[in-house]
């Protein structure tokens, strides 16, 4: 029984998906009405809990491992408090770009759970925490007017940072990404997509010309 229910959740999980991805596009169409265009995000939203609550119903059917019931409520919470937030925080935020955004973390927590329960854990801890941060930065660019002009500040560190890696890394499956302190692995190619992000907003700050984007 077991085994029938896990091979139909696949196929319900490819239509969830191409209905999810259906909105998608739709939802881009031009001159569409706003209150369409929201019950649109609003069925996405739905199509990513019904996948959410579908593989990890079968995970559990599987294992029968209760502590995956707990996490799947926990995940539950954590996007619907994303969802919440980024309204209240992200007033004139893309929904699509925050739903797609939760649908991709949902993927992960599953291909995580199904690998490794306890690994699945630890990611969801750091998002958590990643979450929070997200949610000051309004805050701190508000206040912080600096930030915007410390264009070629970020390339340097940026520079400066793959340098280190290019010096003092260590080659680990055939990739050079990261050395050691302290004992503690240091990855600076994490910090550097946050930093190339802020390099990029700087520079269009100060213009959007041809020659500035080049």
């Amino acid at each position: 029984m077991v085994h029938l229910i896990t091979e139909l959740s696949k196929y319900t999980m490819i239509i969830l998906f191409a209905l999810y991805t259906y909105q998608c596009f739709s939802a881009l169409k031009k001159n569409m009405d706003p209150e369409d265009q929201e019950w649109k995000f609003s069925k996405q939203v739905i199509y990513m809990y019904l996948f959410h609550l579908n593989a990890y119903g079968v995970l559990f059917l599987a294992t029968k491992n209760l502590d995956l019931l707990k996490f799947y409520l926990e995940q539950f919470v954590f996007f619907t408090v994303i969802q919440i937030c980024y309204k209240i925080f992200y007033k004139k935020v893309s929904k699509l770009v925050v739903n797609n955004m939760c649908m991709l973390m949902c993927i992960g927590f599953v291909i995580l759970t199904r690998l490794s329960y306890d690994s699945a854990r630890k990611q969801f801890i750091i998002a958590i925490f990643s979450m929070g941060i997200t949610m000051l930065i309004p805050v701190f660019i508000s206040r912080w007017k600096f930030v915007k002009s410390l264009t070629w500040m970020y390339a340097l560190a940026g520079i400066t940072m793959l340098g280190v890696v290019a010096v003092l890394g260590a080659v680990s499956h055939g990739a050079k990404l990261s050395f050691s302190v302290a004992g503690i692995n240091v990855q600076p190619s994490e910090f550097i997509k946050i930093i190339f992000v802020f390099f990029i907003a700087s520079m269009f700050y100060e213009s959007i010309e041809f020659t500035q984007v080049v």
